[in-house]
């Protein structure tokens, strides 16, 4: 982990309050991988004072580009929409433990809101290795369902509440709907709200499919000492810190409430 000074190349919209960012990845910064994320100071010496956690959305290693997806919720992401390319945001990262191949080789990928970036970055990852993951996106409508740069590997389902885009239902609705030959072999991996995560492991835990899920909390300090970031397990630990045991952590640790 590294903190850097990240230009801004472009901060484009794409779909309603949702923001792709592009930053220049500084050569000698350790490559990162799906699941990872940075932390931005959105502005110095002004409010809002403590760092964003964002997931990383893309990692391209021939122009050392990364993005982050975000949604533009608060003061601090009203701010990072107003930036320009040009503009250089104080970043800390690569933070976090990340997504890992399973031995399974079938990849179902779930998505929806601000988890639709690192479950993005990992499609077109396993994609470049030769898989063949089916992504699954969910979003309340049609109206916030973004513009996605998708390899030609990745076979992609969108889900809405209303039905106005693709399936009409959740994404675990959608699941639900797999025959066994797309359940055979397979693994998950997931992100977006807690209660979709949770759905997610009831559906694949009984199951006996493996699922990685990338949470979500505010990250304070980022680096373990504050202790604001902590979720309940059900091992031994107890509880972990999502910024320096997390963010990615198999559903069946997990105390889910």
């Amino acid at each position: 982990m590294k903190q850097l000074d990240a230009e801004i190349l472009e901060n484009r919209e794409l779909a309603e309050n949702y923001f792709e960012l592009f930053l220049r990845w500084p050569e000698g910064v350790r490559v990162p991988f799906p699941g990872q994320i940075v932390s931005f100071r959105v502005e110095s010496g002004t409010s809002p004072f403590l760092r964003r956690p964002f997931a990383l959305a893309s990692f391209q290693r021939e122009t050392r580009v990364a993005s982050i997806i975000y949604h533009v919720r608060g003061p601090a992401t009203e701010r990072l929409a107003q930036k320009r390319p040009g503009d250089v945001v104080d970043t800390l990262g690569p933070r976090g433990f990340y997504f890992q191949v399973e031995k399974e080789h079938r990849p179902l990928l779930v998505g929806g809101g601000v988890g639709t970036g690192p479950v993005v970055f990992a499609a077109n990852w396993l994609a470049s290795k030769g898989y063949e993951p089916h992504l699954i996106l969910g979003y309340r409508t049609a109206a916030a369902f973004p513009k996605l740069e998708l390899g030609p590997l990745v076979r992609l389902t969108v889900c809405t509440d209303d039905g106005t885009r693709g399936f009409h239902g959740t994404t675990v609705d959608f699941l639900g709907t797999l025959p066994p030959s797309d359940r055979e072999d397979a693994f998950v991996w997931a992100c977006g709200p807690n209660a979709m995560l949770k759905a997610v492991h009831e559906w694949s835990f009984p199951q006996g499919i493996p699922c990685k899920v990338s949470l979500e909390e505010v990250m304070a300090c980022g680096v373990g000492a504050c202790v604001g970031c902590t979720v309940e397990t059900t091992d031994e630990r107890q509880m972990v810190r999502l910024c320096t045991e997390g963010p990615v952590l198999p559903s069946e640790v997990i105390r889910w409430t």
